[in-house]
């Protein structure tokens, strides 16, 4: 006959192959393919307790096949919070209870919990804060390219035939003046170039046309006169500025950078006032370099600002600290003029309004700004479907600021279209569009097809983290200074947990990894090449066999791969919503389910191997005596393990639990090698005892009388200590 070890070592030696053994057989695969298929189905306890297959196929898994029956008592195990210490399922000793509780999403009223949504996680919000921040330097640099071509093409252009046609002057000029040029005929703009009104004489926008006129000096036949320039300087500057201003980059970097240049180059020349007032750039430039809002103060109220005598309490600017510091700024007379060879701004006046200037030409666009991000941080949080975002039109002009989509270029629908499409999915309408901006947009919305958020990027649904943290608690000491540090480590696993975004940020964390080490059972791997293999197991498919936590060797993987929620390239997976059961938790159920049905299958032939193989699953987890004395199986393994007669199943509970703690290194069980080492001496005791008949130890997973009996007296004994652990 083939001794226990050797058929336990058949089992686990290859593990891969000995799940696919057990796959083989036809009733096993049914009711693997049925629990997957169906499972997501259930959307209430009730649901769940009526599809036999389906209940009966977890509790085998959880290995509580024994009480199947009690359909009341697992509703109230199922309808537990397990993270309240005072629940049912956390006042029952056995810890299956709970980690079968913990593998499922009901909530106490039975139903299944519909997970939460989000419109945007939180990196994203970031990221649209972030460009909408640069928008204006953005724009800015896109102007400035513009104001290139512009500068150097319009020294060629001799004719207004000449500049029609070229569509970049064309739009720059137009959209200067306040005129769209996507819908403006070339020939009336030619010809109120050429100074006929009569083509738009009716038009609403009449003012726009003459202002656009008296920027140009072409002559009444087009042409530019012998000589001249299509535009002057002080036109071309002055279209320029306009530019920036109508594409909102007024007070942009390339803005600033553009207004100082004129200003330095035209300040010394001024010799009035009036050149100065009339000057739009230039007034404008000194009025924010004074630290004033230029719409607040008309041409009249700077004249007389510059005007006033400062030694004067009662003059004009010294009604207001920021008028007499701009007319401090500058040299003009009370009546406006300048004295012979005084100039309007001395080189140390000229740098200090160029310094001031820059410290102060984005002050009020920045309060501005942060006055809508403030407001659309609050809106999206209030946000229920992508509708409400298109409704409120501050939102929504913030998100196309932020993408740079020009408002009146787009429809609401198609924003819609673009923000409730899959990023992900090279058919889907913003991806189809192959317009950077829109797949940007797409990819930082939560959106689904129907219009309502989706679930948030999690790394551990809440289940797996219960269960991680659960296993980092089993592995602390008794004392309370031991647990108070533990405490300290889940919370702050919890926080990096609950921030990363990919694996890699995961890993890179030193006391997270340590962590998780710590928990399921590798604190002992010291080689450098344990994180990339551990890498590899977290970002692995475990439904895919090829992957690689499903080869060969690398079993000890899938339990933390299963914890986890990382796609292939190594980022956060959104949450499924409203599912009874988390992925990973579902592949743990399969997992256990194939675990357990391997294991009655061994124990048909040989109980040893059965009792050496549940004992090889739970050993890792065992941290004192009294785990092993709530579990018949595992008594049975160790008192055979250690010799013990019979009689020490009427021993006093406590003194039975010290007994164990005295002979047994539990962090032994941590360690493989000692594990089989410990395994291997169960298995020549069993045989030794068992020489006569490999039958004479019955199935105490079963229920039949084994050779350790647990009295029951003992066993409540055991029951009743829950609340000192």
């Amino acid at each position: 006959m083939i001794s226990t070890f050797l058929s336990y070592r058949m089992f686990t030696a290859d593990y891969t192959k000995a799940v696919q053994r057990t796959l083989a057989n036809a009733q096993v695969a049914r009711e693997q393919t049925y629990y997957r298929e169906n499972i997501g189905k259930v959307t209430s306890v009730d649901d769940f307790l009526k599809d036999q297959r389906l209940y009966a196929y977890a509790m085998k898994a959880y290995g509580l096949e024994d009480m199947t029956y009690a359909k009341a008592f697992m509703r109230k195990v199922l309808e537990s919070d397990v993270t309240d210490q005072n629940s049912f399922v956390r006042k029952l000793t056995d810890q299956k209870y709970l980690q079968f509780a913990r593998a499922f999403n009901f909530k106490s009223d039975g139903t299944v919990q519909t997970g939460t949504t989000i419109v945007q996680d939180k990196s994203d919000l970031a990221d649209v804060v972030g460009l909408y921040s640069e928008q204006r330097l953005r724009k800015g640099l896109a102007v400035a390219t513009e104001v290139d071509y512009y500068q150097a093409r319009m020294a060629t252009i001799t004719s207004a035939d000449q500049f029609v046609s070229d569509a970049r002057l064309f739009k720059f000029a137009l959209t200067a003046y306040g005129i769209d040029a996507s819908i403006a005929s070339e020939t009336a703009i030619k010809q109120v170039l050429s100074g006929d009104f009569s083509s738009v004489a009716t038009s609403t926008n009449l003012a726009k046309y003459q202002k656009l006129a008296a920027a140009f000096s072409f002559q009444s036949d087009g042409s530019v006169a012998s000589g001249g320039q299509a535009q002057t300087g002080p036109q071309m500057l002055q279209t320029i500025y306009l530019n920036y201003d109508a594409n909102g980059a007024a007070r942009s970097a390339s803005a600033a950078a553009f207004n100082t240049g004129i200003y330095e180059g035209l300040i010394s020349g001024l010799t009035s006032v009036d050149d100065f007032v009339n000057n739009d750039v230039l007034r404008e430039y000194a009025v924010i370099a004074a630290g004033i809002d230029p719409l607040t103060v008309s041409k009249q109220m700077v004249r007389d600002m510059l005007t006033s005598d400062l030694d004067d309490p009662d003059s004009y600017a010294n009604t207001k600290p920021a008028y007499a510091k701009l007319a401090a700024m500058f040299n003009f007379n009370i009546d406006g003029s300048l004295d012979s060879g005084v100039l309007a701004q001395t080189a140390q006046q000229r740098e200090d309004t160029v310094t001031r200037y820059y410290a102060n030409y984005e002050s009020e666009k920045l309060a501005t700004e942060q006055g809508n991000t403030d407001d659309y941080k609050t809106l999206i949080g209030l946000v229920s479907n992508v509708d409400d975002l298109l409704k409120d039109t501050r939102a929504y002009k913030y998100i196309l600021a932020a993408f740079g989509v020009d408002a009146n270029s787009v429809t609401k629908a198609t924003i819609r279209k673009v923000l409730t499409s899959d990023p992900n999915s090279s058919s889907s309408y913003a991806n189809l569009t192959r317009d950077s901006r829109f797949k940007a947009m797409a990819a930082a919305f939560n959106f689904g097809a129907d219009g309502k958020p989706q679930g948030q990027l999690v790394a551990q649904y809440s289940s797996a983290l219960s269960k991680t943290t659960a296993l980092y608690e089993a592995t602390l000491g008794e004392y309370d200074f031991q647990k108070k540090a533990g405490q300290v480590e889940i919370d702050y696993y919890k926080s990096v947990v609950g921030s990363v975004e990919t694996v890699d940020e995961l890993l890179a964390d030193q006391r997270a990894v340590t962590f998780l080490k710590k928990a399921y059972g590798f604190e002992k791997e010291k080689s450098p090449l344990f994180l990339k293999m551990l890498r590899e197991a977290l970002v692995s498919d475990a439904s895919d066999a090829a992957s690689f936590v499903n080869k060969s060797g690398n079993e000890k993987f899938r339990e933390i791969a299963s914890a986890f929620n990382f796609a292939s390239d190594g980022s956060v997976k959104r949450a499924t919503l409203g599912s009874v059961q988390d992925p990973g938790a579902l592949v743990e159920t399969q997992d256990l389910f194939l675990r357990q049905t391997m294991e009655l299958n061994a124990g048909e032939q040989n109980e040893g191997v059965r009792l050496a193989l549940y004992f090889q699953r739970k050993a890792p987890s065992l941290t004192s005596g009294y785990s092993i004395l709530a579990d018949k199986a595992l008594f049975a393994f160790v008192t055979t393990a250690l010799s013990l007669p019979d009689a020490v199943a009427n021993m006093d509970t406590d003194m039975l639990a010290a007994l164990l703690e005295k002979r047994i290194n539990f962090d032994d069980f941590k360690d493989p090698a000692k594990l089989e080492k410990f395994i291997a001496r169960f298995t020549a005791l069993y045989d030794m005892q068992n020489q006569q008949s490999t039958t004479s130890i019955p199935s105490l997973l079963l229920g039949q009388t084994g050779i350790v009996d647990i009295g029951q007296d003992l066993l409540t004994s055991v029951q009743s200590l829950y609340m000192r652990f």
